[in-house]
């Protein structure tokens, strides 16, 4: 049993050497035939392709609205769909320990203010003293020298006084703007021009609750304006026309092409999808489009300067590589190359080629690198 054994893996063993030698030399007979081909020549174009890529539509601006101080809803003054204007009340709540805090606040802003006029009164009034006391001391004997020194440090300490009641004073102006910025936010404003698109209050409801699950007062947005969003695949991403115009189209109004200008691009591509963010601005004076719409644009690629471009056929995709094949000298000489952008029957390539290079119009892996060619005019 083991000797069959034997017998058998040596057996298998002779096969596999033979097939690898009649493979060896086939592929040595192969190269040395001379291929009949067809040729084409490496071209230099810098075309406009239009690509046709999903975007979306936003606002120009949107914010969601929140309470900074805890307190009631008193007066609700719009709802959804509500067009406001930049500083326009929205609501008005109710909080009466922010405004007794306020109060509590312009009462100790009055008193300091009236102990910094007192003290500020005792000054003048000590100084004149001192210096009426100096005038008089010119006559020898007139003042004695213990009321002067009396003087002086009385007005030394009104003086001292009056800095401690502008300490003071400063102190409660700061305190009470402090507390009129929590009154002012009682007034829920808009900070911009636009349209209430959601209203999650009613009155009597308790805004500014701090436990991390209540929803906006409302959402505000913008959308005079909107931004065309498209994600730009890496292959693209140098291409995008910083003065261009794209065209676009939403199902809503199927019949009809939109246009947006180039706003802003992101300048990087994105780890996770390998995309580039870039932005178009449209301007919806007729508020035609709504923010939010899906759309699909058609936007133009052209490189920045002229690239190659071989026909489809001429690019082989190998296990080995992508490669093209070059007629150097009647022997054909494997190119690699990466593919770009496709042009109806053209795609771009780039590796170590030149404009004019002649490589074959059909390519294949069964020709080899280093095998003669024959050119046959015909094809």
């Amino acid at each position: 049993m083991n000797m069959f054994r034997i017998a058998f893996s040596i057996a298998i063993v002779t096969l596999l050497f033979a097939c690898s030698k009649e493979e060896r030399k086939h592929e040595s007979v192969h190269k040395d035939e001379v291929a009949l081909v067809a040729v084409s020549k490496v071209l230099s174009l810098q075309p406009e392709k239009p690509l046709l890529l999903p975007g979306e539509l936003h606002p120009w601006n949107k914010v969601s609205i929140y309470s900074k101080v805890k307190g009631f809803v008193k007066e609700l003054k719009v709802d959804r769909g509500s067009q406001v204007r930049k500083g326009q009340i929205l609501a008005v709540l109710d909080a009466p320990e922010v405004l007794a805090e306020f109060d509590q606040a312009k009462g100790q802003l009055s008193a300091a203010e009236g102990a910094y006029e007192e003290s500020k009164a005792r000054l003048i009034a000590s100084s004149l003293t001192y210096r009426r006391l100096i005038k008089a001391n010119a006559t020898k004997g007139a003042v004695a020298l213990n009321e002067l020194d009396q003087a002086k440090a009385k007005m030394f300490a009104d003086s001292a006084s009056v800095s401690n009641a502008k300490g003071n004073l400063d102190a409660a102006r700061s305190h009470y703007r402090t507390k009129q910025e929590l009154v002012n936010y009682l007034s829920i404003t808009a900070p911009f021009d636009g349209v209430i698109i959601e209203r999650n209050i009613s009155p009597g409801a308790l805004t500014g609750a701090t436990d991390g699950n209540s929803k906006p007062l409302f959402i505000l947005e913008d959308n005079s304006r909107l931004r065309l969003t498209l994600a730009i695949p890496e292959l693209y991403s140098n291409t995008v026309n910083k003065e261009g115009v794209v065209t676009f189209q939403v199902s809503a109004v199927p019949d009809k092409d939109f246009k947006a200008k180039f706003g802003r691009s992101a300048g990087s591509v994105l780890d996770k999808n390998r995309v580039m963010m870039a932005e178009f601005d449209y301007n919806n004076i007729t508020k035609e489009l709504k923010a939010g719409m899906y759309a699909d644009v058609q936007i133009p690629v052209v490189r920045s300067s002229a690239t190659l471009f071989v026909p489809k056929s001429a690019v082989v995709n190998s296990s080995e590589e992508v490669f093209v094949i070059r007629n150097n000298k009647n022997k054909a000489e494997w190119v690699p190359v990466k593919k770009g952008i496709v042009l109806d029957t053209l795609v771009e390539v780039f590796g170590d080629l030149s404009k004019g290079d002649v490589i074959l119009k059909e390519g294949s892996e069964e020709i080899r690198d280093g095998q003669e060619l024959r050119v046959n005019s015909k094809l």
